[in-house]
């Protein structure tokens, strides 16, 4: 499979897990299969399989994930690795397998109900678990992290393509529109059902309503988590027109809240709002309260976290090689895709003049992340950030940018 650089925090294995799965129905049999970091690996964690036998009566048996060196820092080991590696353990590592006919939203679906039973004593048998991936759990079901519009597809050439927000989503709209623009003639204004108004000012089609061949391949563009999560921040909060207008710096309640109540109430903001760092980090304190489809990690989209390594041929970072990669993408699929994606993203001159940018040509929608980190976090929020997006580093086999270890370290002295 293509994709980024070394993958360093990933290897697949199955451990030993003591657990057990309290559901209405009883015991049951589970294999749980495990993203974990090569530093948790280097700890000498027992490799085997997981199994609860429904026919045991050991009550000992209904302990938690075991997380050995979880509490501590391994010799040798960042501390980001091990912020990534501490907070996966005892959150995302819950997440509960799926057979291959439930995806997306009915997978997490089980967890959500595994973590929220009916009985107190259910409850009292479950793992502890961050209140933040509680919300989330409840969240992600409901705010539109499985919405149709993360699957576009067309057939020229025939290629399904997961699109996330915050990762170049307006432009790689207008390329799959623009793939797919005979779909949707302008018939005095009627238009066929799959033709949506999307960001591009027109009707179009993102995902074309023709047949795609079974072994149609995959493809995704991945973004750094922490850089993604202030590209969303700065898009969606920064401005208070664009809060009180589209509403997604939430909750609303804090961030965009309804003064009809108390006019004479001050804002929750008041006093923060000017400076970047800490608004930035009262949003990070606040944002798990309700989850916003721009700030949910990336490896829920299209179920990332599941296929990435199974059914995804290409994967791109649109990082500083976010130009080569389009370049890559363009030659690995041919067709009339190579002219759309030098339409949408200008990756031919971009190649040729070595500009490490990572926007589109109309930059309309751009924020810009990569210049305001320093602007935007500090070592506290680099912090929450990664352990908010955890699942990122892990199961997608991203790298920690070197200034947000940088940050961590210069703390630290």
């Amino acid at each position: 499979m293509s994709g980024p650089s070394k993958k360093s925090y990933r290897s697949l294995v199955t451990i030993v897990i003591t657990a057990s799965c309290a559901f209405l129905l009883g015991r049951q049999t589970k294999t749980l299969e495990l993203y974990t970091t090569d530093a948790f690996l280097d700890a000498n964690i027992g490799i085997g399989r997981f199994t609860t036998d429904p026919s045991s009566t050991d009550s000992s048996s209904t302990s938690s994930l075991s997380l050995v060196g979880a509490q501590h820092r391994l010799e040798g080991e960042d501390e980001a690795d091990y912020i990534i590696r501490k907070s996966y353990l005892h959150s995302y590592a819950h997440i509960l397998p799926c057979d291959n006919s439930t995806i997306e939203k009915n997978c997490l679906l089980k967890t959500q109900q595994y973590f929220n039973p009916t009985t107190e004593q259910e409850r009292s048998s479950l793992p502890s678990v961050p209140w933040w991936f509680q919300t989330l759990l409840r969240d992600i079901v409901r705010n539109g992290a499985y919405g149709f519009w993360h699957h576009f597809g067309t057939t020229d050439p025939a290629i399904h393509f997961c699109s996330i927000e915050k990762v170049g989503t307006t432009e790689w709209r207008k390329v799959f529109c623009d793939l797919n623009e005979e779909e949707c003639p302008n018939n005095g204004g009627n238009y066929p059902p799959h033709c949506v108004t999307g960001l591009v000012g027109r009707r179009c089609a993102f995902m074309t309503k023709k047949p795609l061949p079974n072994n149609a391949p995959h493809a995704v563009f991945l973004r750094d988590p922490l850089e993604r999560l202030l590209s969303a921040f700065l898009d969606k909060c920064v401005k208070p027109a664009i809060r009180r207008n589209e509403r997604h710096c939430e909750p609303n309640e804090v961030f965009n809240p309804d003064a009809k109540g108390d006019p004479k109430a001050l804002p929750l903001i008041t006093n923060i709002e000017e400076s970047g760092k800490q608004l930035f980090a009262a949003y990070l304190d606040t944002m798990p309260l309700k989850w916003n489809v721009h700030f949910v990690p990336q490896a829920f989209m299209c179920d990332l976290y599941r296929t990435i390594d199974s059914k995804y041929a290409f994967v791109g970072d649109m990082g500083k090689e976010f130009m080569m990669d389009l370049e890559r993408m363009a030659n690995q699929f041919g067709g009339r895709l190579a002219t759309q994606l030098d339409k949408s993203f200008g990756y031919v001159e971009g190649v040729k003049a070595k500009k490490f940018n990572n926007t589109g040509k109309q930059n309309s929608h751009a924020t810009h992340a990569p210049e305001k980190v320093a602007k935007y976090y500090t070592a506290a929020t680099v912090r929450k950030g990664l352990e908010y997006l955890s699942i990122d580093y892990v199961t997608l086999g991203l790298k920690v940018p070197e200034w947000a270890r940088q940050m961590l370290r210069d703390e630290t002295v």
